[in-house]
């Protein structure tokens, strides 16, 4: 597995993904809904798989003493470090994003783990609707992240939506309240804290089912697919 993810970072990752990392500075902007960050490095990706189609990389890869299932183990594994990656550079500007703009994001979910939570659900659906339909035909590529880019933009409007809900309605709906104090605001007690870290848990929760599910139904297209 090693050696399929060197050859993924080597060969297959776009210097765009790298770029796309930068837009964690989104976080350094006040009013902006920042889960629409995570949506960039899916795109970074979408090139990848892109300049993987025009390399051959699907036919190279099976040219070695590798099979289907190691080959898409090794597609998804890079997808997934590359989304973690983002995470974890978000966590650092989270605590500087909260002393430059104390008052909060209007436009969206706050910097904290509510949003390290959106961020997981938003790659649950790019991962789950893009990966499987790219190994039903490995050699062609825009109309799946057609589809994966709705999904994605759907979960931003939502999501984002709830929180800038809560934040402007809090006085009037007792829910919009509980959200606003206890998942959208940066977290100042003890119990804030935790239910965040329940939420952030349950949005990894559905990421690793999520990428369990996405690598059983890749492997059942790749064993379909007409190379």
């Amino acid at each position: 597995m090693s050696k399929l993810l060197y050859k993924e970072f080597r060969l297959c990752m776009q210097p765009l993904v790298l770029i796309f990392f930068l837009f964690v500075l989104m976080l350094l902007i006040p009013s902006y809904p920042y889960t629409i960050m995570g949506f960039f490095i899916c795109n970074g990706l979408f090139y990848s798989f892109t300049q993987s189609i025009a390399d051959n990389d699907t036919l190279f890869t099976l040219l070695l003493p590798v099979s289907k299932k190691d080959a898409v183990r090794g597609k998804l594994w890079f997808m997934l470090l590359v989304q973690l990656a983002l995470v974890v550079l978000c966590v650092p500007l989270m605590f500087v994003n909260h002393a430059m703009f104390p008052e909060g994001n209007p436009a969206g979910v706050d910097a904290t783990l509510s949003l390290l939570g959106g961020l997981f659900v938003l790659f649950s659906l790019f991962n789950a609707s893009f990966l499987p339909k790219f190994y039903r035909n490995p050699t062609k590529n825009g109309r799946n992240f057609l589809i994966s880019a709705v999904l994605c933009f759907a979960w931003i409007i939502v999501f984002d939506g709830v929180m800038i809900a809560a934040n402007a309605a809090q006085e009037f709906v007792p829910a919009f309240s509980w959200i606003e104090t206890h998942l959208d605001r940066y977290p100042t007690c003890v119990e804030e804290w935790l239910t965040q870290g329940i939420f952030l848990v349950v949005c990894i929760g559905i990421f690793a089912a999520s990428s369990e599910w996405t690598f059983r139904r890749s492997v059942r297209a790749f064993d379909g697919a007409d190379l």
